[in-house]
C-alpha cells in the first residue's frame, strides 16, 4: 500500500500556496538595495558611505549591557533561575514602561504587552481583524504596513493617504470611510511629525467613524518639539480608539536584542464588541514564548537614571550628527525636509531625477541612501538620509555630494 501511494503521488505538486503571499511585490525594498551595495562592492575594495542606514551605529548604553550580564548570572542559580516568561512580558518591565513613558497617562499594565520588536507587531496585528476591513496607508509608508494587509488578504482594501509636500508631508483625512488607520509620528520615511492639533483630528475622525487608529511611535525618543505629542494617548479620547506602539531599538540601539511593546488599551472594541485585548492576549499565548528575561532586564535598565543619562547621550549624538547632514545638503543646495524630530532626512532628488536615478548617481560615489519611491508611489522623486550614520561618514559623504 505505501508503494502504491509513493507511486502515485509521485509527480503531484506538494501543497498549495497562501495566494496572498504572491501579490506582494517579488522584492523587499531592503534587500534590492543590499543586492546593489554588494554588486558595487563586488571585486573592489570600495568604503561605502551609508547614510541610507536604519540600523544604529553607536554601541548599546552600558548599563543596558551590564543588566543583561547580571540577568545572565542569575540563570547560573536555581534560586534565581528564570524559565519560560510571560507571553505578554514581565511585570517589572512593564512597571517601569508605565511609570517612565506614561507617568501622567491612564494606562494599566494589564494593557501594555512587551513584544520581541516593533516590525514583529506590525506584521501580525493585522491578524486579529477580518479581511473585509478598509484600511488607510499613508503614501510613502514604511513598507511593512502595507505587506502585512496583502498578506491578510487586503491588497484590494487598501486606500492610500498622499504625504505630499505642499502639505509638509502630513497625511490629510480621507472622504473614504477607513475601518482601520496606521499612522506613524515621527514619520518613516519623511521624518515628519504630527503635532498636537493635527493628531487630535485624526482621533476625532476616528471617534466619529468608529474606526482604529494603529499609532507607530517607534522614534518617539527623538522628539524635541514642544508641539508633537510623545504618546497619541495624549489626546483626549484615544485610547477609545488607537493602539501605540513603540520600540527601544532607536532609542537604545537594542536592533541586535529586539524589544518593544504595544499598547492596546482595554476599551479598544471590534465591531462584534469583542475586546481587540483579550483577542491580541489569545494570539500572542499562541504565536510567541515571551521575550528572554536577560532582553526584557536589559530594557528595564534604560530606564534606570544611569541608564536614562547614557540614552539621552546617544539619541543627542544622533541627532547632532543629523542636524550636520540636514544643514550640508542644504548648503549644497538641495531641499530637504524633516529631520527635526527624528533622525531621518526627506530630500528632494537633483534636476529632476527619479528616486532610484538620484539614488544609482550617489550610489557611484559609494553613498547609499533609500530610493523614495520604495516607499510608495509619492515618496518618487525623493530619497531618505539617515542621521544614524557616524559623523566621519556623514562629512565625507557631504564632500562627495558637492561635486556632483
Amino acid at each position: 500500500m505505501y508503494f502504491f501511494y509513493k507511486k502515485k503521488l509521485k509527480n503531484e505538486n506538494m501543497a498549495k500556496v497562501n495566494l496572498n503571499l504572491l501579490k506582494l511585490k517579488k522584492n523587499y525594498l531592503f534587500n534590492d538595495i543590499e543586492k546593489k551595495v554588494e554588486e558595487k562592492q563586488k571585486n573592489q575594495n570600495l568604503e561605502i558611505l551609508n547614510l541610507g542606514i536604519g540600523d544604529v551605529t553607536l554601541p548599546i548604553a552600558d548599563s543596558v549591557i551590564e543588566a543583561s550580564k547580571l540577568s545572565l548570572d542569575e540563570l547560573k542559580s536555581p534560586k534565581t533561575l528564570k524559565g519560560y516568561g510571560p507571553a505578554d512580558g514581565y511585570q517589572f518591565l512593564k512597571k517601569s514602561i508605565k511609570e517612565n513613558d506614561y507617568k501622567d497617562i491612564d494606562i494599566d499594565l494589564g494593557e501594555i504587552f512587551v513584544s520581541i520588536g516593533s516590525k514583529y507587531t506590525l506584521g501580525n496585528i493585522g491578524d486579529l481583524f477580518s479581511a473585509d476591513n478598509c484600511v488607510g496607508l499613508c503614501d510613502p509608508t514604511y513598507p511593512v504596513y502595507e505587506d502585512s494587509n496583502i498578506m491578510c488578504g487586503r491588497k484590494n482594501k487598501l486606500f492610500y493617504i498622499p504625504l505630499l509636500e505642499e502639505n509638509n508631508f502630513k497625511p490629510r483625512i480621507l472622504k473614504k470611510h477607513l475601518d482601520i488607520v496606521y499612522l506613524c509620528s515621527p514619520n518613516n520615511p519623511t521624518g515628519t511629525a504630527l503635532t498636537k492639533a493635527e493628531l487630535q483630528q485624526w482621533v476625532e475622525y476616528a471617534q466619529k467613524t468608529k474606526s482604529l487608529i494603529i499609532f507607530d511611535a517607534a522614534y518617539e525618543a527623538f522628539i524635541s518639539s514642544d508641539e508633537v505629542p510623545h504618546s497619541i494617548y495624549e489626546i483626549p479620547g484615544a485610547d477609545e480608539v488607537a493602539i501605540e506602539m513603540k520600540s527601544f531599538s532607536k532609542t537604545a540601539g537594542f536592533t541586535s536584542l529586539r524589544c518593544s511593546y504595544v499598547v492596546i488599551p482595554k476599551k479598544l472594541k471590534t465591531k462584534e464588541n469583542i475586546s481587540i485585548n483579550e483577542l491580541w492576549q489569545r494570539y500572542i499565548n499562541t504565536k510567541i514564548g515571551g521575550i528572554p528575561y536577560p532582553i526584557q532586564k536589559a530594557a528595564e535598565a534604560i530606564y534606570s537614571p544611569k541608564g536614562q543619562l547614557e540614552v539621552k547621550a546617544i539619541i543627542d549624538e544622533y541627532m547632532k550628527n543629523t542636524l550636520i547632514l540636514k544643514e550640508g545638503l542644504n548648503q549644497i543646495g538641495l531641499t530637504t525636509y524633516g529631520g527635526d524630530n527624528c533622525p531621518f532626512i526627506w530630500c528632494k532628488t537633483l534636476k529632476n531625477l527619479t528616486s532610484w536615478e538620484f539614488f544609482d548617481l550617489l550610489l557611484e560615489k559609494n553613498i547609499v541612501t533609500i530610493p523614495g519611491s520604495g516607499f510608495g508611489k509619492c515618496g518618487e522623486g525623493f530619497v531618505r538620509f539617515s542621521g544614524f550614520a557616524a559623523k566621519e561618514t556623514i562629512d565625507k559623504a557631504l564632500t562627495c555630494i558637492k561635486k556632483l
